[in-house]
C-alpha cells in the first residue's frame, strides 16, 4: 500500500517544552476565538475600522465583523505574499491585521512604526507563525491546528499588560467534536483505514463549520493547554525547516507550478510547501493519484466583494496549493514528495 503524505494530525501527546511563561498569555478555544477576544479587549466603538488582508481566510475576517468592525482591505503581491500597505489607507483605522503567510515573513516592519505613529493598534495573525510576531504588535493571536494535534489550538498575548476580557468555558459540544476527529484520525493510521480517515474528516467538518456559527470569547481546555505548554516548537522548527529546504533543492519547477516561496529568513518556519499551479484543478487530480494530501487556503471571502480591487489577492485565491511538509515525516519523504512534483507535467 503506498503510504500516503499529509493528512490530519492524530491528538499530540503533552511533550518536554516549557512554552508560553510570559505575561498577559490567554488560551482560547481556538485561532479565531483568540482573535476575537484580542478584538473585545480593545473595545472600540462599533463601526470602527479595520485594516485587513484581502487574502485571508473568511474566519478570519468574521472575527472583525462579529466585533462590529468595518473593513477596509489591502491587497497582497503574489510575487512571495508580500503585503501592499498604503500609508494613506490608516486613516480612520483602529487596529490592523498582520500575518506572515505560511511561516514566511515578508511584511515590512517600518509600517508597523507607521502604524503606531497613527495610533492604530497591530494585532499580529501567529496561525501562519507561532513562535514569532512583531515587537510594535500590540496583540498577537492565532491558531496552532496548522502545527500540532491539538483540540483547542488558540493562544493569544496582550504585549502590554493583561486582558480585561471575561472568557467563556471551552464549548462541550465542539470538544467532543475535536477529540472524536482525532481519535478517528488516530485509528485511521494504526489500520491504514481509508474509511476511518474519511469518518474523521467528516467529524472535523462538521466540528468545524459548527464553530464558524458560535465563536466567541471560548476558553481552551486543560488538556489542550497542557499539550502547547511543553509541545517541543524546537524540534518541531528544525524540521520544518530542514523538510523546505530538502524539497527546495531537489523540486523542477515547470510552466504547470512554481514555488510561492524560494527561501528561508532568519524567523521563518514554514507551515506547508507552498505552490502556485496554472491548472490548480490538473494538479489536485495529479496528486491525488500521487498520494498526497492538499489544500487550497483559501477561498475568496464572502466580505471581499469586488475582487477586482484587489488583483493580487484573486490570483493566489485561484492558484495556490499547499502541501504538507510538517514534523510528522521523514526526510525520505519529502525526497518523494520531490520527485512527485518534478513528475508533474502541465496539460
Amino acid at each position: 500500500m503506498t503510504k500516503t503524505i499529509g493528512g490530519m494530525f492524530p491528538l499530540e501527546r503533552p511533550g518536554k517544552g516549557d512554552n508560553y511563561r510570559e505575561e498577559g498569555i490567554i488560551y482560547a478555544m481556538s485561532g479565531r476565538c483568540a482573535i476575537y477576544t484580542c478584538l473585545k479587549d480593545i473595545d472600540a466603538p462599533e463601526g470602527s475600522i479595520a485594516y485587513v488582508p484581502a487574502y485571508t481566510c473568511e474566519t478570519v475576517l468574521s472575527c472583525y465583523v462579529k466585533a462590529g468592525y468595518r473593513l477596509r482591505f489591502y491587497d497582497v503581491d503574489p510575487d512571495g505574499m508580500v503585503p501592499l500597505f498604503r500609508e494613506e489607507d490608516l486613516e480612520g483605522v483602529t487596529v490592523i491585521n498582520v500575518c506572515g503567510w505560511f511561516g514566511f515573513l515578508t511584511y515590512d516592519h517600518s509600517f508597523m512604526e507607521k502604524c503606531r505613529e497613527h495610533g492604530v493598534k497591530i494585532l499580529f495573525d501567529t496561525t501562519h507563525s507561532p513562535l514569532y510576531y512583531d515587537e510594535l504588535s500590540d496583540y498577537a493571536a492565532g491558531s496552532l491546528r496548522k502545527w500540532m494535534g491539538i483540540a483547542c489550538g488558540g493562544v493569544a498575548r496582550k504585549l502590554c499588560g493583561s486582558f480585561n476580557v471575561r472568557m467563556l468555558p471551552a464549548e462541550e459540544e465542539h470538544l467532543r467534536g475535536r477529540y472524536a476527529s482525532m481519535a478517528l484520525r488516530e485509528e485511521a493510521i494504526e489500520e491504514g483505514s481509508d474509511e476511518k480517515n474519511a469518518q474523521a474528516s467528516e467529524v472535523f467538518w462538521n466540528t468545524e463549520l459548527r464553530l464558524r456559527q458560535i465563536f466567541d470569547a471560548y476558553s481552551s481546555d486543560e488538556r489542550s493547554i497542557e499539550i502547547a505548554k511543553h509541545f517541543d516548537f524546537e524540534s518541531m522548527r528544525e524540521k520544518r525547516c530542514r523538510h523546505f529546504e530538502i524539497i527546495s533543492s531537489t523540486v523542477k519547477p515547470n510552466s504547470g507550478w512554481r514555488p510561492v516561496f524560494t527561501k528561508l529568513g532568519k524567523n521563518d518556519i514554514p507551515s506547508h510547501y507552498t505552490i502556485y499551479c496554472s491548472d490548480r484543478e490538473d494538479m489536485k487530480r495529479y496528486l491525488d493519484e500521487m498520494h498526497v494530501k492538499y489544500t487550497a487556503f483559501w477561498p475568496q471571502p464572502p466580505m471581499v466583494d469586488d475582487i477586482s480591487r484587489y488583483p493580487g489577492a484573486g490570483y493566489i485565491n485561484t492558484h495556490v496549493l499547499s502541501v504538507q511538509l510538517d514534523q510528522r515525516w521523514s526526510d525520505e519523504d519529502m525526497l518523494r514528495l520531490s520527485e512527485i512534483l518534478n513528475g508533474y507535467s502541465a496539460k
